[in-house]
């Protein structure tokens, strides 16, 4: 089953699922699982779960560069969050070639390989399946329907977000100069604005689609029931993840 995606970012590459959607999203739950349960001093096991989405990703010839630059837009903020180590556990357990080693060091470095590989594999697995399938997955393995609906309204309406974001920016660096105008307060006010302009026209899609026959739910084809395939395939990532977790 081939599937052509555009990536945030203007790629659209070409990549396969041997499995079902929803067992594919069974498998990323399961690894992210998995990856969660290391302990925050075991560095070679999360390492060893780390490389499972490099060998992915190398595999089904997903390009790394759209990956890697929304990775890199994270790394601030999963830098900050495993900063907090470093200042709350000092105790030297290692030394390497003279250079001591702190408990914090190698529990930063856990995190911020763990946050590192379940965000690839996420964004993986999102580069495969197209939107509105990834919804359908979700409704198969039982979740609301109301916050699957609200989730791929939002994904389809995002662009008209960004739309009035553009034209309120815009509007401003046309009325500011020197640095002027570009103040918090200011900021904050346009940000109000914002909101009042995007649930304006919220309101009006709303009585529009209404207006079609919108009934609250955005139906969709019915989910395929897993296939020998998807039990063979899920049972493997089991034991592998099991292997890796008592290896390591």
């Amino acid at each position: 089953m081939s599937v052509r995606r555009r990536l945030p970012g203007g790629e659209s590459p070409a990549c396969s699922l041997p499995v079902g959607d929803t067992t594919a999203m069974l498998l990323l739950i399961m690894f992210v699982l998995f990856v969660l349960s290391v302990p925050k001093y075991d560095l070679p096991g999360v390492i060893a779960f780390a490389a499972v989405p490099v060998m992915i990703v190398t595999a089904s010839g997903i390009p790394f560069q759209p990956i890697l630059k929304r990775l890199l837009v994270a790394s601030p903020f999963i830098l900050f969050m495993a900063a907090g180590n470093l200042l709350l556990d000092r105790a030297q357990v290692a030394s390497i070639s003279g250079v001591p080693v702190t408990g914090g060091m190698i529990s930063s470095t856990v995190i911020v390989v763990k946050t590192l590989a379940t965000l690839s594999s996420m964004l993986s697995l999102l580069s495969c399946i197209p939107f509105h399938r990834f919804g359908t997955a979700l409704r198969a393995l039982g979740v609301p329907e109301v916050f699957v609906t609200q989730l791929l309204l939002v994904y389809r309406y995002s662009s008209l977000l960004a739309e009035e974001a553009g034209m309120i920016q815009k509007a401003r660096d046309l009325r500011t100069f020197g640095g002027r105008g570009k103040g918090p307060i200011v900021t904050a006010r346009l940000i109000g604005s914002l909101l009042i302009r995007t649930t304006s026209r919220a309101e009006r899609i709303y009585m529009a689609m209404s207006a079609r026959g919108f009934d609250a739910a955005l139906h969709s084809r019915p989910h395929a029931p897993p296939g020998r395939k998807d039990i063979g395939s899920m049972a493997f990532a089991l034991i592998l993840f099991i292997a890796l977790r008592f290896i390591f």
